[in-house]
């Protein structure tokens, strides 16, 4: 299924982007990136690896003899040039060093440079996910619905949060703290504008990993609202009836992906 390996390597790719931005920065005065995350980051890319004398070059044609190519050191900068001549620039044999237009190239790099550091990151980023088909059919969604209750049916906690993370990066649900919960019940919602002071959400899921009892109650709330948390609260103990739990939340979630494709 197409949709469910492209949704899984844009949540992937979405987490690593997200813990490499926050690592990125300097140690002992020094540019500083995670090389390994990097690597594991690059790899969901399209560039083409190559290793050319001691630098890994992560090169994307452009046009002509012109690649966008990326090296993989602490300043993480993309050129707009061959692989010749980064390889001149970045790691220079003794030979080259005598001529002068050369030592130009290696002191000065700006003629040829794209972007650094985070804003090289959050190009590979928009560039990755760009290139991802994330458009889906009724039968997609039917299929996301029959693995989220087969995951269900298998009590198995892995698959369960695994549906939710498809149907979360299509609807752009959030996960929530309400405070009342005990500490496995953990809650998901839609986000909507604000009124006034006040954050305003939609459709409220719960998911009790002990229990892995799904429910949902729908309709606009806000989590400062004492008697909908109250509601909440007895919905997960029993004492209430949430509008849909189990499979008929997956089933909910997947008319929603519908209609907001629908919309758009």
């Amino acid at each position: 299924m197409a949709l469910k390996e492209n949704l899984r390597k844009k949540i992937r790719l979405d987490r690593l982007a997200k813990k490499l931005a926050s690592t990125m920065g300097e140690k002992a005065g020094q540019p500083y990136l995670n090389k390994k995350r990097m690597k594991e980051f690059l790899e969901l890319t399209d560039r083409e690896h190559i290793r050319i004398r001691d630098l890994d070059l992560y090169v994307r044609p452009l046009e002509n003899e012109i690649s966008e190519i990326l090296v993989l050191d602490n300043e993480l900068p993309i050129y707009h040039t061959t692989v010749a001549d980064v390889a001149l620039r970045k790691s220079p044999i003794w030979k080259e060093m005598f001529s002068i237009r050369n030592l130009k190239k290696i002191l000065n790099d700006r003629d040829v440079v794209a972007s650094r550091g985070r804003e090289s990151l959050t190009n590979l980023h928009t560039a990755a996910v760009a290139g991802l088909d994330l458009s889906y059919t009724r039968e997609d969604m039917d299929a996301l619905v029959a693995e989220a209750r087969l995951g269900l049916k298998q009590q198995s906690i892995d698959r369960i949060r695994e549906s939710f993370d498809f149907f979360f990066e299509l609807l752009g649900f959030q996960a929530l703290s309400l405070g009342v919960l005990e500490q496995d019940v953990h809650a998901f919602a839609g986000s909507k504008a604000n009124v006034g002071e006040a954050e305003s959400f939609i459709h409220l899921i719960l998911f009790d990993e002990r229990s892995l009892k799904v429910l949902l109650i729908k309709g606009d709330f806000s989590p400062d609202n004492d008697w909908f948390l109250a509601h909440a609260l007895l919905c997960v103990n029993g004492k209430e009836t949430a509008d849909f739990q189990g499979a008929e939340v997956f089933e909910f979630l997947a008319g929603l992906a519908l209609e907001k494709q629908s919309a758009e």
